[in-house]
C-alpha cells in the first residue's frame, strides 16, 4: 500500500530555499491513516543539493505491507538559473518476508536499491538493481536506461515551480526517473474551474493541478493525482481519486 502515496508525497516543490524540511500523512477511506513521509532539503554553499524522502507505513497497512519503508534520495548541483541537476537518484524499498519449509518458518529483512547515474554530457542514464537479504548482498544487475531525462522525480518537482512558470499553456508533459518505466513521463493539467476541484479539498487559494502518473498506483490505473498546490510551490494537498469501494486516497501536509 506504500506505494500509491509515495507518488503523492513526492509532488511537492519547496522552491528555492537553502533548508526545507515537510511531513505528510496519508488517510485512505474508512481506513484513516495509513502512512506517514517525511521529506528535507539541503543546498549547500558550494550550490550542491541534498533532497531526501523517508516513507513508511503506520498501524494496520504496516502489518499487511510487511512494515514496508522506503527511502529516496537525489544529489547533484544547482545551475546558474536556480535549477537543480540531479547526478545520482536513489531508491530503497525495504520490507519483512518470510519463507516456510517443512522444518521451519524463518522471518528475513529484504531491501531493492535502485541507484541511477546521471551524465548529462552524453545523454545516458546507468540503473544499477541490487538486492540484499539481512543486509547482505545476494544480486546485482545493471542496465542502460532507454530514454533520458534531465530530473529524476524528486529534483523535478522542486524546478517545477519554476518550470511552472515558463508555460503558458493548459495541458503539458514533464519528464523524470522515477515516474513511470517506459519513457518517465507526467502529464500535468491546470484547473481552471476551481469549483469544480474545491469541493475535494475544502481551500481557496493556491492553484489546482491534475498530475498523471501514466502507472499504475492501486487500482488507479493511471494514477490520477488531484493536487493544491500553495503559493510558495509546497503541495498543500493530493488526492487519488476512485481508489475501489473505500474511499478516496488523501495526503495532507502536516508540519
Amino acid at each position: 500500500m506504500l506505494r500509491f502515496f509515495c507518488f503523492i508525497f513526492l509532488l511537492f516543490s519547496f522552491g528555492y530555499a537553502k533548508n526545507l524540511e515537510a511531513t505528510y500523512k496519508v488517510s485512505f477511506g474508512i481506513f484513516g491513516e495509513v502512512g506517514m513521509a517525511k521529506a528535507s532539503l539541503h543546498v549547500k554553499e558550494d550550490r550542491t543539493y541534498e533532497i531526501s524522502m523517508y516513507a513508511y507505513t503506520t498501524g494496520f497497512s504496516a502489518f499487511l505491507s510487511g512494515n514496508r519503508q522506503e527511502w529516496f534520495h537525489s544529489s547533484g548541483e544547482v545551475d546558474a538559473n536556480g535549477l537543480l541537476v540531479p547526478h545520482v537518484y536513489k531508491k530503497i524499498v525495504q520490507r519483512e518476508k518470510s519463507s516456510v519449509t517443512l522444518e521451519k518458518r524463518e522471518f528475513f529483512t529484504q531491501r531493492d536499491i535502485k541507484t541511477y547515474t546521471f551524465s548529462h554530457a552524453t545523454k545516458k542514464i546507468l540503473l544499477v538493481k541490487q538486492k540484499e537479504i539481512n543486509s547482505k548482498l545476494v544480486s546485482q544487475s545493471q542496465e542502460e536506461l532507454s530514454y533520458f531525462s534531465e530530473n529524476d522525480l524528486l529534483s523535478l518537482f522542486f524546478n517545477f515551480k519554476m518550470l511552472l512558470k515558463s508555460l503558458h499553456v493548459q495541458d503539458f508533459s514533464l519528464y523524470a526517473v522515477g515516474a513511470n518505466k517506459k519513457d518517465g513521463r507526467i502529464d500535468i493539467q491546470k484547473i481552471t474551474e476551481h469549483e469544480k476541484i474545491k469541493k475535494e479539498f475544502s481551500l481557496e487559494d493556491g492553484e489546482y493541478l491534475k498530475v498523471t502518473i501514466n502507472d499504475k498506483i492501486f487500482a488507479s490505473k493511471k494514477g490520477e493525482l488531484l493536487v493544491n498546490l500553495r503559493e510558495d510551490g509546497i503541495v498543500k494537498s493530493a488526492v487519488l481519486k476512485d481508489v475501489i469501494l473505500f474511499g478516496d486516497i488523501r495526503g495532507e501536509l502536516v508540519d
